[in-house]
């Protein structure tokens, strides 16, 4: 898994070096960091350049699959899909907050949710959003997503446990 995926307005494609310096100013933002549960804030470029580094490691051990979310002027976010010892695969994704209320996250998750749906089924996908973040919750409904429970999730950027809402693909049956 990890060969680009075209959207009709976007490109999702793997991590490169080239995306550091885009990455940590765009992920060096409060709004942003605070509604993800992994990542740091302040963010720097040390790590983002740490984090691209670890990403074909990452992949090749089936761990987890980042791609780089790009419009017509360049990276703008990520999408990706982590793997857990239950079996279950869990979308994440984030836009740079300049890049918000376009329709990108909905547009980059589709295209990662039907390509992970294809490779481990629909009944294996799962995510969640902090209970605030209502555009999260909207994407992932919009996606076929229902909610399944609460749980409380360690936030790095706020070195807290938030409240979680948890949420797997409905299936379909055809």
């Amino acid at each position: 898994m990890l060969e680009e995926l075209k959207t009709e307005r976007l490109l999702l494609r793997p991590m490169g070096e080239a995306d550091a310096e885009r990455l940590a100013n765009l992920a060096n933002n409060w709004n942003v960091a605070r509604m993800l549960s992994r990542m740091p804030y302040p963010y720097t470029l040390d790590m983002a350049q740490d984090w691209i580094g670890r990403q074909k490691e990452m992949r090749e051990e089936g761990e987890e699959f980042v791609y780089a979310i790009e419009n017509g002027e360049g990276f703008v976010g990520t999408c990706g899909l982590q793997a857990h010892a239950d079996g279950t695969h869990e979308i994440g994704y984030w836009v740079g907050e300049p890049y918000w209320n376009r329709g990108y996250a909905s547009e980059a998750a589709g295209a990662l949710l039907a390509e992970a749906a294809n490779r481990f089924g629909a009944g294996t996908l799962i995510s969640g959003h902090f209970w605030e973040n209502h555009a999260s919750g909207r994407v992932l409904t919009k996606l076929g997503f229902r909610y399944t429970g609460e749980e409380s999730r360690w936030c790095v950027a706020r070195q807290e446990n938030v409240r979680c809402l948890t949420m797997r693909l409905a299936r379909t049956e055809s």
